[in-house]
């Protein structure tokens, strides 16, 4: 509607995934095949970005005008940052610099979050700096000789990316969110006259620092959805933090139209116990969420080993698939890649092929096995949870246990996580596991089969 109303505007839209930024154009061109597509950032039209490539299209636009926004960002200037510094690079800080950390710091997931949460959104390029930053939500209390021992690991990640030519993610967005201020400051030049932004909840202080920066402020600037009981990426973020203000301007949606009353029902007490807040860090509940639809009741499969749960899986797959015009409405999710692969494998091993899906398409022809995050923005006709097992999901979170803060947020992570999986059905839904089950599912007495 934007595109149409003002002819030559610049619209952006954008998400947390690449493959969710995808199905988002794909959907786009599908309600509206003229839709004016944007070949590039800036240009005018509709650009349809995940939010990490949003960021990397910002740095490139910028060119050699970004070391004074590098040097704002990382206390150095320089243009060499076209690499992504990998995960492990957190380990190998620690490894080199990490002799004095008291053990409650020893882990990758402190260092990522207090980086990504304070450091960054802070522009904190010294040790004085990092001694005088407030940390607010971190759940550890840091005192000075603490800080010291964090701030000689936070140098030595810097000292080793400024070596490889390399920022990680949330630096691409936060260099990015300062290079546009400085131009919409300097120049009064943005690079779009509207965002419009999906699964706003798994965004991060860097992507709303971004976000803020791309559009000047006016009527129908930002546009955002979000659900706080789907978030599987990321830390609670507060909008307000980033100047963006939506307290009385939000609508909240309680009608579901993509799954049945019982699927929603069922999924619903995977989220019991948990704390939600929305992006005002006001309260979420979940008892006003309805379905406009009806269906059967979900199966849960209960098996004794794994060999048994495969057979079982076999012999539904089978039922959901025998007179199905198109079996890639079937879709068997599971926690992580490795788990799926041995799915797609056991299942070959008694007759059943399924497609294993990661970054591309789903194609038709066959049921398809995905990963529960890469599942995120589909739908399927019919959806078996496979392997919702104790130790499964929710997966071990050993490394969150730097605070209890911390490790109950990563358990409400997993909680949306098997949310997400179980909503993507739209008619019929089957959980199975073997052995002991996830703490998170709720089991009745008796379990249909």
């Amino acid at each position: 509607m934007l595109a149409r109303q003002a002819p030559g505007s610049r619209v952006v839209l954008t998400t947390f995934t690449t493959n969710l930024a995808e199905q988002l154009r794909v959907d786009l061109l599908r309600l509206d095949p003229g839709l004016p597509m944007a070949p590039r950032l800036g240009d005018p039209g509709v650009a349809v970005f995940g939010i990490d490539a949003l960021a990397s299209a910002v740095l490139r636009n910028a060119g050699t005008d970004i070391a004074a926004d590098t040097e704002a960002v990382l206390g150095i200037g320089t243009q060499q940052i076209a690499g992504r510094t990998p995960n492990s690079a957190w380990q190998d800080a620690q490894d080199a610099a990490g002799s004095s950390l008291p053990a409650v710091l020893r882990s990758t997931a402190f260092f990522a979050a207090e980086y990504a949460q304070v450091v960054l959104p802070g522009r904190v390029t010294t040790r004085e700096a990092y001694y005088k930053v407030r940390r607010p939500g971190r759940g550890v209390a840091l005192d000075r000789a603490k800080r010291a021992a964090a701030w000689d690991v936070i140098e030595a990640y810097r000292a080793q990316a400024r070596t490889a030519g390399s920022i990680d993610f949330p630096e691409a967005a936060t260099i990015g969110a300062a290079h546009l201020r400085r131009i919409g400051h300097d120049c009064g030049e943005y690079l779009a006259d509207h965002v419009l932004v999906d699964e706003g909840q798994d965004l991060g202080p860097g992507h709303w620092q971004l976000l803020r920066a791309l559009v000047g402020e006016h009527a129908n600037d930002l546009f955002i959805a979000e659900d706080s009981h789907q978030r599987i990426y990321g830390h609670r973020t507060v909008l307000s933090q980033f100047g963006i203000r939506i307290v009385g301007r939000s609508q909240r949606l309680t009608l579901n139209y993509r799954t049945t009353a019982q699927n929603l029902k069922y999924a619903m007490t995977v989220l019991e116990g948990g704390e939600y807040v929305d992006l005002e860090d006001g309260a979420e509940s979940s008892s006003a969420y309805r379905s406009a639809r009806s269906g059967p009741t979900p199966r849960l499969i209960r098996s004794a080993t794994l060999s048994e749960e495969l057979d079982r899986a076999a012999q539904l797959i089978r039922e959901w698939t025998e007179n199905a015009e198109a079996p890639e409405t079937v879709a068997v999710l599971v926690r992580d890649q490795r788990q799926r692969d041995r799915l797609v494998t056991g299942l070959a091993e008694r007759g059943i092929t399924i497609r294993a899906v990661d970054r591309e398409h789903i194609k038709p022809g066959q049921p398809v096995a995905m990963t529960m995050h890469r599942a995120k923005g589909t739908e399927f006709s019919k959806v078996l949870l496979f392997g919702v097992n104790h130790g499964a999901i929710p997966r071990p979170l050993r490394d969150e246990q730097y605070a209890e803060e911390a490790w109950a947020d990563a358990l409400l992570r997993e909680r949306s996580l098997l949310y997400v999986a179980a909503t993507r059905a739209r008619d019929e839904l089957a959980v199975s596991w073997s052995g002991d089950p996830s703490q998170l599912l709720s089991i009745p007495v008796v379990s249909a089969q």
